[in-house]
């Protein structure tokens, strides 16, 4: 699956409500939302409401919307002020969840690949995944637990956190991608320059993301039109803090 990350940082006005500790995380926590309200939808009304309920990141079939730094903690676990899933985890809700579906089906898929990458960000195995109801004995992932999936999600995660370990354990069935004749003077700069050659549904899905991070509405005019450019494409993802996982 592809996604966008799109950082939208609550105010640091709101961390004595919503991330009071500082944090240094040591889980990963996964969450179904109950509801099918977009991740951007989800992360607005978590930032506009009064209650002492937060998480980092949520994530749908587009987008993985963080809103809280991994350096505070939230409270998204259950199990009060001072328990590790409070204090020492990282909150990922699954959007979508309530009716499921294709929508939720491609949220959970961004979600197996953005933890497997926050894994091995921090050098973790998948003994460092839970679920919410680890922590408080909360029904929660619903969906999952409902569908008897807890433990093959988990190996999901665990097939991708190894992939990402070392590439050669992709299948061989999957497609093998032929060198272009460009060469690159570091693995960064060749994934810049693919990044910005990607497909014409990528592209999109950058400039939706960067509209709705407050990029002018006439970015989507030049896409359309092909008036666009690949460095007009990578300035938008720097400036509004956009990236895209595949």
């Amino acid at each position: 699956m592809a996604y966008v990350i799109i950082n939208k940082f609550i105010p640091a006005t709101l961390y004595p409500l919503k991330a009071p500790y500082a944090m240094v995380p040591e889980y990963v926590t996964i969450h179904n939302t109950y509801n099918d309200a977009t991740a951007l939808n989800e992360i607005a009304y978590m930032t506009r409401n009064t209650a002492p309920v937060s998480y980092h990141v949520a994530i749908d079939d587009k987008y993985a919307v963080q809103a809280i730094p991994f350096t505070r903690n939230t409270f998204h676990a259950g199990d009060g002020p001072v328990g590790n899933g409070n204090r020492k985890s990282i909150g990922i809700e699954i959007c979508y969840s309530k009716s499921g579906g294709p929508k939720y089906v491609a949220a959970e898929a961004n979600t197996v690949e953005y933890v497997s990458h926050l894994l091995k960000r921090y050098g973790w195995g998948i003994d460092r995944v839970k679920w919410h109801q680890d922590w408080s004995g909360k029904k929660c992932p619903h969906r999952i637990i409902d569908e008897g999936r807890l433990q093959s999600v988990k190996d999901r995660i665990a097939k991708r956190l190894a992939e990402l370990k070392n590439p050669k354990l992709v299948s061989m069935d999957e497609p093998q991608k032929e060198d272009d004749e460009l060469k690159f003077s570091s693995p960064s700069l060749k994934a810049e320059t693919e990044f910005t050659l990607q497909s014409k549904a990528r592209r999109e899905i950058i400039v939706n993301a960067a509209i709705a991070s407050g990029a002018q509405p006439f970015w989507k005019e030049r896409l359309n039109n092909g008036t666009i450019t690949d460095g007009d494409i990578l300035a938008l993802a720097a400036k509004y803090t956009v990236a895209v996982n595949k």
